[in-house]
């Protein structure tokens, strides 16, 4: 992708943007500001901590959200922090799912941070950021131009670019994944690639899928950051601070654990030892982790998940050796044995009363999604028959995958698969495609779309044609 130049360019640069007539920032609630530039008018949500002064730069937290609801997320994170001089800014903009949208978003977000930057008086090396789906992907983006100075927190999405994997290895990264979420695999396979290049990345997981979790949740994990930038910056941390954050997450771990995450609080308390050590009394919190993992409710947990982990890793075993290989070698008569293997997945995943297997089954959703997008992103020129394959697939887990489908037409043109082409042309008016004129824009169809057939199956479910 395109985007780490360009990024790094316009982050830098002070010049060429005209900004909103001068805004009153109010100290201690949160405001809405709106930035003016040449291409977009972009909104946001900023707080400013009740003793900000221009004088002292602050430390930021840049938050993510994918629905562009800034107002409700920097409460959230305000909530989350409460005590802590962080100035928090949040996007009134909505950040597209569409990962060819990512450049989209990543220039949106660095147009919000430069107007802050510009605005507020920030440390550069106490720079955070979070993101929420669409909005982790965006954060992570950012983390590979922001070197050396961000703290990230991505939930339920990340964009990893291994190439650039080196450039943001001085950043620590915490990543929270639901336990349900499509995005569950790829983050734990990213995780365990860049925990090898900096110890500081952590990978935990929570109940909820899709959603912000909670404050207190958000507040340990922010505490965490903290604690990493401050370590590799050989910053010095007042006692009253340190025994602040440990209590606030000693109250936190308390929280989860009503909640029923008890091997999130498990591995968070043993991780928080760490930070900790050396600056307060562990006491509070070695009673903590010793009196969890006596209880009843916790072994449970963990035998269940430790007898879940081995069912579901074998089940995840197969999926990968057949998904890979049917992929590579195009193998289209294992359409359907892909076709029912999705639908008893989708089933599952529908199926409330079963919570084990559907949590297993968006898990499993999830990686099929991410190793057909994986595939389709790094191939695009050649691999004909493979590339139709993995788009088949991709309208097999979403039938309303419109852009599947014109890959496939696309694609079977290119093929001199005519037969093919109609099939799925006419599986895509079924759906209810709609956009008459896309259908005679699509990338070598040149003889395709003059055909009689091709525009007779047009003509047959919006009433007309070209040809």
């Amino acid at each position: 992708m395109r985007i780490f130049y360009f990024l790094f360019i316009i982050l830098l640069s002070t010049t060429q943007y005209s900004f909103a007539q001068k805004q009153t920032l109010l100290k201690g609630m949160v405001t809405e500001i709106e930035v003016v530039s040449d291409s977009s008018n972009l909104a946001y949500s900023i707080y400013l901590p009740p003793n900000y002064t221009k004088a002292t730069a602050s430390k930021v937290l840049f938050v993510l959200d994918p629905n562009g609801d800034g107002m409700r997320a920097a409460r959230l994170f305000v909530s989350a922090i409460a005590g802590e001089e962080y100035v928090v800014v949040s996007n009134n903009f909505k950040l597209s799912k569409n990962l060819d949208s990512l450049d989209t978003n990543a220039q949106q977000a660095v147009t919000m941070m430069r107007d802050v930057f510009a605005k507020v008086a920030l440390e550069s090396g106490q720079v955070y950021i979070t993101g929420l789906g669409s909005g982790a992907k965006t954060a992570s983006a950012l983390s590979y131009v922001l070197k050396n100075t961000a703290g990230i927190l991505v939930i339920d999405d990340i964009y990893f670019a291994e190439q650039y994997i080196e450039q943001a290895s001085g950043n620590a990264v915490i990543g929270v994944v639901g336990d349900s979420s499509p995005s569950y695999y790829q983050m734990a396979n990213h995780f365990n690639m860049m925990k090898s290049l900096n110890n500081y990345n952590e990978l935990y997981t929570y109940s909820d899928t899709g959603a912000w979790p909670s404050a207190n949740f958000l507040g340990i994990l922010i505490n965490r950051l903290n604690h990493f930038q401050a370590d590799r910056f050989n910053l010095q941390v007042a006692d009253s601070i340190w025994q602040r954050n440990y209590k606030s997450d000693l109250e936190a771990l308390d929280k989860l654990v009503l909640k029923g995450e008890y091997l999130t609080a498990y591995d968070l308390s043993q991780d928080l030892k760490s930070h900790y050590r050396g600056n307060v009394s562990l006491d509070k919190l070695k009673d903590f982790y010793k009196d969890l993992r006596r209880t009843d409710a916790y072994k449970m947990a963990k035998r269940a998940n430790r007898s879940g982990n081995l069912q579901e890793l074998l089940l995840l075993e197969d999926i990968q050796y057949f998904l890979d290989e049917d992929i590579t070698l195009a193998n289209f008569e294992n359409l359907g044995y892909w076709d029912s293997r999705i639908s008893n997945f989708k089933n599952s995943a529908d199926n409330a009363t079963m919570a084990n297997e559907q949590k297993v089954a968006h898990r499993m959703l999830g990686y099929i999604s991410y190793t057909i997008e994986d595939f389709l992103t790094l191939n695009k020129v050649g691999l004909i028959p493979q590339r139709i394959f993995g788009n088949v697939l991709a309208t097999m887990l979403d039938a309303r995958d419109y852009q599947a489908y014109l890959n496939i037409i696309s694609l079977s043109a290119q093929d001199d698969d005519d037969n093919t082409a109609y099939f799925y042309l006419e599986e895509l008016l079924k759906q209810g495609y709609t956009d008459y004129e896309s259908l005679y824009a699509i990338p070598e169809t040149t003889i395709l779309k003059i055909k009689p057939t091709y525009n007779q199956i047009i003509a047959n479910y919006l009433g007309k044609s070209k040809f």
